[in-house]
């Protein structure tokens, strides 16, 4: 991932302010609608969902650029969320939906460019936790 594209990912999400609640609320509702089955996987409300979501995002996002310190973070979620019974094919709909939602909040901004690098910020934080749960980058 290039300093560029970190840049885009903490500007952007930065960007959100208030909003990142809601675009969190909508991630959820684009997961479900994308595969109604991953609704079984989260016990909380969907308010509490969305909350933890924007929260455990941003706290990504800020040390993202640090594999030191986002490593055990991502090792620790994915430990959980193993726990909650998500698997491999459950990352590609997370990232889709994911980056769906960035792009509906981000508008007019969302480009091609913040497309790619959201992605990429994705796929790098879906392979460090894929790895840690043991299922393989």
């Amino acid at each position: 991932m290039s300093p560029e594209q970190l840049d885009l990912v903490r500007t952007s999400y930065a960007a959100l302010g208030e909003r990142r609640t809601a675009m969190a609320a909508d991630f959820y509702r684009r997961l479900f609608a994308a595969d109604p089955g991953t609704e079984a996987l989260f016990t909380a409300g969907p308010d509490v969902m969305a909350e933890m979501f924007s929260t455990e995002l941003a706290a990504i996002v800020d040390a993202i650029s640090s594999f030191d310190v986002v490593a055990p973070r991502l090792h620790d979620l994915a430990g959980r969320h193993a726990g909650y019974g998500v698997e491999v094919r459950h990352y590609r709909l997370v990232g889709d939906a994911l980056v769906a939602a960035l792009g509906a909040a981000l508008s007019p901004a969302w480009d091609d460019e913040l497309a790619a690098a959201w992605r990429r910020a994705y796929d790098l934080v879906a392979e460090v936790m894929m790895g840690a749960a043991g299922n393989g980058a």
